[in-house]
């Protein structure tokens, strides 16, 4: 899964990062290191050889990774993860584990939100305009029925449920 494996190489990245000014390769790339008054890596970016934006990392005051954000060549952020202390994906305060975008030039086209499963929960697409024109949630219980009802009445019949195939009634 793409989650995890980011966490792997922020984990070596953030481990080798008081090696920095002797390293070479990827971990040359580390920069705008922040840290915590007991030592420990707040924050930090990541950038590819050419010195584009590739990740921001930002850490617990014990060292461990509490949020991902990663860019693509252009500087759009295409995805977002929130971990707990063991590494595991896990819900922010808005309800989600991970986020991704996708883009046409700067423009978003669509996002995927992820559960702390790494399960879909909702698809969005937007319009050239940038509009939201379409919303696709999952059939779960946890989502606010109010909520569906006001996208429903903003979006009429584009506001389409779908089952997660992995779900078991």
């Amino acid at each position: 899964m793409f989650i995890s494996k980011s966490v792997l190489i922020f984990c070596v990245c953030l481990l080798l990062a008081p090696l920095d000014a002797m390293a070479e390769g990827d971990v040359s790339g580390l920069n705008d290191i922040l840290y915590w008054d007991n030592g420990k890596i707040r924050s930090c970016t990541v950038y590819d050889a050419t010195g584009h934006l590739k990740a921001k990392a930002y850490c617990r005051n014990d060292g461990t990774v509490e949020k991902i954000e990663k860019f693509d060549l252009a500087g759009n952020r295409t995805e977002e993860s929130f971990y707990d202390q063991s590494g595991r994906l896990k819900n922010g305060i808005d309800g989600w584990a991970a986020r991704r975008w996708w883009y046409e030039d700067s423009r978003t086209i669509s996002q995927i939100t992820y559960d702390e499963d790494g399960r879909q929960v909702e698809r969005r697409h937007y319009s050239e305009s940038g509009r939201l024109v379409l919303r696709q949630y999952r059939d779960d219980d946890n989502l606010d029925p109010y909520e569906g009802a006001a996208m429903q009445l903003l979006l009429g019949s584009q506001n389409i449920p779908y089952r997660d195939p992995r779900v078991q009634d």
